[in-house]
């Protein structure tokens, strides 16, 4: 006697035709099943989050490969490849939650096999040396997603996305193109060595102004060049200032620069694509989307800031909004009893910066008795030698360049450092003292 099941909508039926039931019930309903699982778990987010990781996989997996010198019977970008999608990619996207110290042993495992498959048996020495590039290759990466899920180690996560942009622009991308006979590593062997020193200095203002851009994405907008980790207000200081699109310009000069360096056509027109993805789909889209965030604040700062042609003099609302300004002017606190930042002070107001009123220090809240740069748009105030920079920012091009360079993070450790040893008044000028009728 055949057996009786119950379908799908409580109905009893015979076996054979309630199972196609069911089955075929299943299977319209698997799509959406998918559907709605990729776009709850996997969501655009994540997606973004993954190719961050692969994008620090990839260029570290490059120099892996590079020290490696896999034989010339296998070739490096199978490795490159599979480390990229197994230590960068899929973990990232996969589990982002699932602690680094379960995901390492068997990615190590995992990466060791790849390695005896193309390179023959390690030795002791090998292994330890296998051990200290899957570590920079994987953690880092698995970091780097993790941190800007969770919004976390702004400044880590900042850091590490100029150094995972150069190595792609810089490294991949040239070894990609010499890989398929679209050039050599042979230019620079073949001119004067005064040549090659200009071509590689020509790599520092791109590359100055790419890192202050991120720096100032960081610093003021809390977020980062990534779309899903954006910042969370409009940044018009610094070397936004001065130009809407520094990112993107500091890429393409330090594509063609490289281009020169190496002699390689195929970087310069990499770098004439990128120009024309730029103008094309990437602005049109930023556009779009940054009109819907910032509405009035984004149409009146594009009105007078350009998006490749970089102002003489600087943007600031308080200064150039013909309305009542949305901010109020920065302002550089010294110690104007001391002669030093006496001529400081006249040297600036000589020079009428844009929005920028300087003040006794005695005015800073609280009280200070180190040169005080404050924004006066909620972000935290700057100190000394970095104050100083923030000051010529609000002057002109040339000397925000200089100011940006200052800025750079080691440069302006250094320089503070400097500066404290030469003249120990420069850390602490001293404010004068209330006299006993004051007090």
């Amino acid at each position: 006697m055949p057996r009786i099941y119950k379908n799908h909508v409580g109905t009893a039926a015979l076996g054979c035709p309630a199972k196609r039931s069911s089955a075929n019930s299943t299977l319209l309903r698997c799509p959406r099943f998918a559907s709605a699982l990729w776009t709850r778990t996997w969501d655009r987010r994540r997606i973004s989050v993954a190719f961050l990781a692969a994008g620090w996989a990839l260029p570290a997996s490059l120099l892996a490969a590079l020290a490696e010198r896999p034989s010339a019977t296998h070739s490096p970008f199978a490795l490159l490849l599979s480390r990229t999608l197994l230590f960068g990619f899929l973990p990232a996207l996969a589990c982002p939650s699932l602690p680094l110290t379960f995901l390492f042993p068997p990615a190590l495992a995992l990466d060791l096999i790849l390695l005896r498959a193309l390179l023959g048996p390690l030795s002791t020495p090998q292994l330890a040396f296998e051990l200290a590039l899957f570590a920079f290759i994987f953690l880092p990466a698995q970091l780097f997603a993790r941190w800007t899920i969770a919004q976390r180690r702004l400044i880590a996560r900042a850091v590490l996305h100029p150094i995972f942009h150069a190595g792609l622009l810089l490294g991949v991308l040239p070894a990609l193109l010499v890989s398929l006979g679209l050039g050599t590593w042979s230019a620079p062997l073949h001119r004067a060595l005064w040549l090659n020193k200009i071509y590689a200095q020509l790599l520092l203002i791109p590359a100055i102004v790419l890192i202050s851009a991120v720096q100032e994405f960081a610093l003021r907008g809390h977020g980062t060049p990534m779309p899903a980790d954006a910042p969370r207000r409009l940044v018009t200081s610094g070397v936004y200032a001065y130009v809407a699109n520094p990112m993107q310009i500091g890429k393409l000069a330090m594509l063609i620069a490289w281009g020169l360096f190496w002699g390689n056509r195929c970087l310069l027109l990499a770098a004439l694509f990128g120009l024309l993805y730029s103008l094309c789909i990437a602005c049109p889209r930023e556009d779009r989307a940054m009109a819907a965030r910032f509405s009035s604040e984004w149409l009146a700062y594009r009105r007078h800031v350009r998006r490749w042609w970089a102002r003489r003099r600087p943007y600031h609302d308080a200064a150039c909004s013909s309305g009542a300004p949305q901010r109020l002017p920065a302002r550089l606190y010294l110690d104007l009893t001391c002669d030093p930042c006496r001529q400081l002070a006249a040297w600036l107001r000589q020079h009428n910066p844009v929005g920028l009123e300087i003040a006794p220090i005695r005015e800073s809240l609280p009280a200070r008795t180190r040169m005080t740069y404050d924004p006066a748009d909620g972000s935290p105030p700057e100190f000394g030698v970095a104050a100083l920079a923030r000051a010529l920012e609000h002057i002109h091009l040339a000397f925000a360049l200089f100011a940006w360079m200052v800025r750079l993070p080691v440069i302006a450790f250094l320089a503070q450092t400097i500066a404290d040893a030469l003249d120990p008044r420069a850390a602490a000028c001293p404010l004068p003292q209330p006299s006993e009728a004051q007090r």
